[in-house]
């Protein structure tokens, strides 16, 4: 059986994780899993602006940084209860379909099954969601490199809309809580859809063993390579810089 990396970060600074992000993407070290735990961040998509999407003023107190990938902003609050995962690997057209929705909806299957074995009614809503009774319970984005994709998005376990709308542009007088409700009820989250709350590491555990399962593959525990913890510092400086994080 084939062997495929599996690395958990745990809680780290969030502008080193996407240098690491990027690094494990540009280091051939074979396809690979990654978990990180969530920090008080704001991930903004390749194409945001940090000034066009967020009231910077608010936002004081979150790391803001810019990811490689696509797509909107990634917000994690204090309550920590999201999973933030990232899977690269080489585009084969088998595991790794050339086809980016195709992509999307292979990978994304492990967390859909994830949810069923939780008893909750997951499905694939292209591009790049998963959805539960039709409501949003991740979001997801990927690039690709060299003949390599890298996605990443979290599973939310639980979530604060009215926190998130509070750092964005919209003046607070705007937001109501006839506006909070009517996100809320195209987003939904673990803790809201069961009866208890579910232990984090218990739902990795799931990811874990679905992967395995579905991927045909044994993931073994690892550590970032020398060669990816190398590039990962080279990258730092960029994803501290104002320059990139702000598109200045």
């Amino acid at each position: 059986m084939e062997k495929w990396r599996v690395i958990d970060f745990g809680k780290v600074n969030i502008r080193y994780m996407m240098a690491m992000n990027e690094a494990i993407l540009k280091c051939d070290e074979g396809n690979t899993l990654i978990f990180w735990d969530p920090t008080k961040s704001i991930i903004l998509g390749y194409f945001q602006k940090a000034d066009v999407e967020l009231n910077l003023e608010r936002c004081k107190d979150y790391t803001i940084v810019r990811r490689t990938s696509g797509g909107g902003f990634a917000f994690s609050d204090d309550r920590g209860r999201q999973i933030n995962y990232g899977v690269i690997g080489t585009v084969d057209d088998k595991l790794f379909p050339i086809d980016v929705t195709d992509s999307y909806h292979q990978i994304l299957g492990i967390l859909i099954e994830t949810l069923r074995e939780y008893g909750l009614n997951a499905d694939f809503r292209p591009i790049n969601d998963i959805i539960v009774d039709g409501k949003k319970i991740s979001g997801n984005a990927q690039t690709r490199w060299s003949g390599k994709l890298l996605q990443h998005g979290t599973l939310l376990l639980d979530f604060d809309i009215k926190e998130m709308l509070r750092l964005t542009n919209i003046p607070l007088e705007k937001i109501s809580d006839k506006q909070v409700a009517s996100i809320e009820e195209g987003m939904t989250w673990m803790d809201k859809e069961l009866p208890e709350k579910v232990d984090m590491g218990e739902v990795k555990k799931v990811i874990h063993r679905k992967f395995e399962e579905i991927f045909g593959v044994e993931l073994v525990d690892s550590k970032p390579s020398e060669s990816e913890e190398k590039m990962a510092q080279e990258l730092l400086p960029k994803y501290e810089s104002e320059k990139w994080n702000y598109r200045l």
